[in-house]
């Protein structure tokens, strides 16, 4: 009798622990669905895959460790793991540092399976690429993007974006030249607008040096951000910010801006100097800054704000409407053409 209740404890015991230990194992365990070519399905937590074989459980408290491959098989989708939802939300918040923290955490559980398609190791690691660029982290980024590997990826703007970090790193070791010709390079590819802005952000940067050796680059660097403020003033608000800063740095520092507000004179014809026709640009930026709320993000500089006393009200009104009426006429020539 004292036998069989030592046994019986034991035996006890011995169950406890192996359901104990499964419980640990599983809860570790990522969820996917296994798609089969017949058009059938099933929901298992993965263990492993490697050579186009999946092993898995198809409960949390199974035993049963079984697998599948190809023909049957014919792709692993993993369902959204909770530290991949945590690590995009900080991302989302523009906390950086922690997302970073996150993704490298969710990187390090999902490598087992960074060679199946869309993978949450692989996507975690290019979300730690965009953290460390959008901390402006340039060090990290080229650190980071020596190890990454990007087999895993499925969608085109990811890819697209590992190929535009080739501008960032020439960002980094301050090669303008080189930059400039990589920023051409991609002025007739199609891009999102996120990508365009970084483009244009980054070819503006080799510009705003290259235009203090070559001063017939002015036009264009001042075009390169005009056209980061145009090409996507909400995912990438930081860069817009950026921009419009730098083009208010750009008037306020120029010769021609500077000989007219040492030489002010309200009643003299303005129209024939040049660093008017800079004040004017000037002040309509930092109106339209203030009117888009940008100024509530970052506020003007005092040393921007007195721009504003060189530039009557009035003239500013009237480049407004003639701008606006040059940009009804361009429209309705297009509809013309196109009828």
């Amino acid at each position: 009798m004292k036998i069989q209740l030592i046994l019986t404890v034991l035996f006890s015991l011995c169950l406890f622990g192996i359901a104990d230990v499964a419980a640990q194992d599983d809860k570790a365990l990522p969820k996917g669905r296994l798609l089969y070519t017949d058009g059938s399905h099933d929901d298992v937590f993965v263990i492993k895959y490697k050579a186009g074989v999946v092993t898995y459980r198809t409960d949390m408290r199974s035993l049963n460790i079984l697998q599948a491959k190809k023909p049957k098989l014919e792709s692993v989708y993993f369902y959204e793991p909770k530290v991949f939802s945590e690590a995009m939300g900080l991302y989302r918040a523009k906390n950086y540092g922690e997302a970073k923290s996150k993704f490298a955490e969710c990187e390090l559980e999902y490598k087992p399976f960074d060679t199946i398609a869309n993978n949450y190791a692989t996507l975690a690691g290019f979300y730690k690429l965009e953290c460390s660029r959008r901390s402006n982290d340039l060090e990290a980024l080229s650190a980071d993007l020596e190890k990454y590997r990007k087999d895993g990826l499925t969608r085109d703007s990811h890819f697209q974006q590992i190929e535009v970090y080739a501008l960032w790193e020439a960002v980094r070791l301050k090669e303008w030249a080189r930059l400039d010709r990589l920023a051409l390079s991609w002025t007739e590819r199609k891009v999102p607008s996120e990508l365009r802005v970084q483009i244009e952000y980054c070819h503006a940067l080799a510009l705003d040096e290259l235009a203090k050796e070559d001063p017939s680059r002015f036009e264009d660097l001042i075009d390169a951000y005009n056209r980061v403020l145009t090409a996507d003033a909400t995912a990438s608000i930081d860069l817009v910010l950026k921009a419009a800063n730098s083009l208010l740095r750009i008037y306020a520092n120029d010769a021609d801006v500077k000989f007219v507000m040492e030489n002010w004179d309200p009643s003299a014809d303005r129209a024939s100097l040049p660093g008017d026709q800079k004040l004017m640009q000037a002040v309509s930026l930092m109106r339209y800054y203030r009117q888009v709320g940008f100024d509530d993000i970052e506020p003007l500089s005092a040393e921007y704000e007195k721009l504003f006393k060189y530039v009557p009200e009035e003239t500013i009104n009237v480049a407004k409407d003639e701008a606006s009426s040059d940009e009804a006429a361009v429209e309705s020539n297009d509809q013309v053409k196109d009828e």
